[in-house]
């Protein structure tokens, strides 16, 4: 065949045809969907489960027609042939053809020399040689109350414990902080839900990066800040804004906060990632011939092998990608130890965020959040337990709580906040217009108009607010805009409600881009919605004092069916949201409950959306402002979107306004409204 024939004088050694078209077509990839249907077709007929490591080798034994368990073999026809010679022609042209001469005869070599290259031991040897300077793989703190007792019920000191031990903990590892029962202040007042979400607000703030990092452009972001402050009439906008862009916060990474089904312990997780420039091992060729300009997540560098003799280059000649914690973590895969396996009874307890109360928590973290002769320390804990293949040490001394420098109210973020709720509350007016219909339905900008009203008419609110670009109509430049729109708005609720009302505030968290610093997908990350709305509602007057855990039950999700059961792979899937419960006006009684609620079905068997809303919210969440309701004042709800909330009052006779700035959702709250 001519167009063979042309390619193999490209090559400087002969090479046996059918072998040359075998590596083609390897390298292409361009049928790789043939394969994949013959793995689920094996899979779905023997009920079984195959990871990326077995994958990697059965995709090698399709294309070569190697002898493999499952008979696997790829059969093409003229016209696929031609076809992919045709493609690989283009890329010789278009691409770097050596980088991909060079890939091509290093898979032929590797097939005629019956090999995968396994690197497993070599790259963990080099890599255990730097872990050395770290202490820890991962840390599990328990706080109760005989904790908080010793550190005097301080935050502060609590908050210590993150900044002691960071240097102490391995890179791209874990932290859990599990809450065990309630713990009190010296008032008797329950306060856990307050120390969980400025622990999780603080971890990911108390670091300060002062050097240059590429893409975070400072006066750029100064700037926007500083329009947007501007819009909103907030004074002092420029000051406000160059002493939050000092620097880049930074630390952990909020990743899930786990909750047990009787609300007694609540587990935050959280991920150091701190930016580290050393060069990692390529894991297909072991080189360090690299270039490092990517970043999947802010300081978390990965790098593009630049080996031209690699064998796991592009199709286009380009290096692979990877990163330190992806390759360990897939190497540590390829060892297959079972210490490392999460047996089916172990991910079924675990596979959502929210875990029967009398679960064994311990063992789970140590084998979902690390590895095989790794070192574990448990830090309050009184027992001995199961090592689980690991190094477990038990530290109960207090010298990691020692008051450090960096406390709460000193973090960036906390006195961007704190600044500007003293310059919302300026813009504060006592309004004259009464209401005077049982329910007000109104096509305005509630943090505006809110302020046109005669105070105390409103007894209690209720609303799920727009999520931070989860929506079409929910839109902003950054999480800080957002953030802020919504402290404004909250501040309008707050003034307009009677004194001793309660405001529930239904918010989940969101996987999205921040752009808080960088404006790319570097910033994409799972974010803490409803702890950094805790700490605006604060700031503007309200008091915290519960959060009824929204169970959503079995949420669809990819997660899943995950098929690599092993440390570091799995992640709960996300199954409830948080209804915080404000008041204004002291509160020394925790409300927080679970209740059990299924998700609006918005769409019916025709594909249509039935609700005519992207996120509506059932009727038996609004039910819940009931015992915190008084029938002689309003109902506000200052985010109605498609009227569930005033549905709800009309349904059971309680007054009620509500606020909804999209015309089309206006409109279609009335014709809810009406329905009833």
């Amino acid at each position: 065949m001519k167009k063979i024939n042309e390619i193999k004088k490209l090559l400087p050694n002969e090479i046996e045809e059918s072998l040359l078209i075998s590596a083609i077509f390897d390298i292409s990839r361009k049928y790789d969907n043939l394969f994949v249907e013959e793995l689920k077709k094996i899979k779905k007929e023997m009920g079984i489960t195959i990871d990326s490591i077995e994958r990697r080798k059965l995709r090698k034994a399709y294309y070569y027609s190697l002898p493999n368990k499952y008979n696997l073999k790829f059969i093409y026809n003229d016209e696929q042939l031609s076809e992919v010679l045709d493609d690989f022609r283009a890329r010789l042209k278009n691409y770097n053809s050596n980088n991909i001469i060079l890939s091509l005869e290093k898979r032929i070599e590797d097939v005629n020399n019956n090999r995968i290259d396994d690197n497993t031991e070599k790259w963990l040897l080099q890599y255990n040689k730097k872990r050395k300077k770290w202490k820890y793989s991962l840390l599990i703190l328990r706080v109760d109350q005989e904790l908080y007792i010793k550190l005097d019920y301080s935050l502060d000191r609590l908050s210590s414990f993150i900044i002691n031990t960071y240097s102490e903990l391995e890179n791209y590892r874990y932290l859990a902080v599990v809450f065990d029962e309630s713990i009190y202040n010296q008032e008797k007042k329950d306060i856990t839900w307050q120390l969980v979400y400025k622990l999780s607000i603080f971890a990911e703030n108390f670091m300060q990066f002062k050097g240059e990092f590429f893409s975070f452009d400072k006066e750029k972001q100064i700037d926007r800040l500083s329009n947007f402050l501007k819009n909103r009439c907030i004074k002092n906008y420029n000051k406000i804004s160059s002493s939050f862009y000092k620097n880049i916060s930074y630390g952990f990474k909020f990743e899930d906060c786990y909750i047990s089904s009787d609300l007694g312990k609540k587990i935050l997780i959280l991920k150091k990632i701190e930016l580290d420039d050393s060069n990692v091992p390529c894991p297909s060729c072991m080189s360090t011939i690299q270039r490092g300009n990517s970043y999947p997540e802010i300081f978390l560098k990965s790098w593009e092998c630049k080996n031209p003799k690699c064998p796991d280059r592009s199709k286009s000649g380009r290096g692979r990608r990877f990163d330190e914690y992806g390759t360990y973590r897939y190497f540590k895969l390829s060892e297959n130890n079972q210490d490392n396996v999460i047996d089916d009874k172990l991910y079924k307890n675990w596979h959502r965020d929210i875990f029967e109360k009398n679960l064994n928590y311990i063992e789970y973290l140590i084998k979902a959040y690390s590895w095989n002769k790794e070192t574990v320390c448990l830090v309050n804990f009184n027992n001995k337990y199961d090592s689980y293949g690991r190094n477990v040490v038990i530290d109960n001394g207090l010298t990691y709580f020692n008051k450090a420098k960096t406390v709460f109210t000193s973090l960036p973020i906390y006195k961007l906040f704190k600044n500007l709720s003293f310059e919302i509350n300026i813009n504060n007016i006592n309004g004259t217009e009464k209401l005077s219909d049982g329910l007000e339905i109104i096509n305005e900008d509630s943090s505006l108009h809110l302020k046109t009203l005669e105070p105390n008419q409103i007894g209690a609110a209720i609303t799920s607010p727009p999520y931070y670009n989860a929506r079409e109509y929910s839109q902003w430049d950054n999480l800080i805009f957002y953030l802020i729109d919504m402290m404004i708005n909250a501040n309008a609720v707050y003034y307009s409600l009677a004194n001793n009302s309660y405001y529930l505030y239904n918010i989940g968290d969101i996987v999205s881009e921040d752009n808080i610093y960088v404006n790319s997908k570097m910033s994409r990350h799972r974010i803490q919605l409803g702890f950094l709305s805790c700490l605006f509602f604060e700031l503007v007057g309200f008091n915290l004092c519960g959060n009824i855990i929204w169970d959503k039950g079995e949420v669809q999700s990819k997660r899943n069916s995950t098929i690599n059961l092993f440390s570091g792979y799995i992640k709960p899937v996300n199954c409830y949201e948080h209804m915080f419960i404000f008041k204004k006006g002291k509160e020394i009684v925790d409300k927080s409950k679970i209740i059990k609620i299924s998700p609006v079905i918005k769409i019916n068997n025709k594909g249509e959306n039935k609700y005519k809303h992207t996120a509506p919210y059932p009727l038996a969440l609004v039910a819940q402002i009931e015992e915190f309701v008084n029938k002689d004042k309003y109902i506000l709800d200052p985010f109605l979107g498609s009227g569930t909330s005033l549905v709800w009052c009309k349904k059971n006779n309680y007054k009620g306004i509500g606020y909804e700035l999209n015309k089309d959702y206006y409109n279609l709250c009335k014709e809810n409204i009406g329905k009833e």
